[in-house]
């Protein structure tokens, strides 16, 4: 019997996303996936709608590339709250990945994305 994937469509927050991503609850966090011309950027908040310093944390993306390959990207700190990584390959049709949030080597969770349209 082949695997199902079950891609969640964003919930669990009561605004609309800030930088046109797709936002998931990941632990008590919530974390905006936003794709650009293949750079992934994970935008993380706090339960009161405030960044976080994204030094605390790290994260890791599987993300389902052309041909139903797994890829991962290694998401890691930047400015603000910002995590990223590069996706420098393929995908057919929507954006799938699934990131797991991590605080040093403890795992706060993980939340999957859908993205119907990646800007190139």
């Amino acid at each position: 019997m082949s695997p199902v994937f079950v891609w969640a469509q964003g919930h669990g927050h009561s605004h609309p996303s800030a930088h046109g991503g797709q936002i998931q609850k990941i632990g008590g966090y919530e974390a905006e996936l936003v794709v650009k011309g293949g750079e992934m950027m994970l935008y993380v908040i706090d339960e009161k709608d405030e960044k976080v310093d994204a030094t605390k944390f790290s994260a890791t993306a599987v993300v389902l590339a052309r041909g139903s390959e797994l890829k991962t990207v290694e998401l890691k700190a930047g400015k603000d709250n910002i995590l990223s990584g590069r996706a420098d390959f393929a995908v057919d049709g929507k954006f799938r990945a699934t990131v797991a949030l991590k605080s040093g080597s403890t795992e706060i969770g993980k939340g999957r994305y859908n993205i119907d349209q990646i800007s190139r």
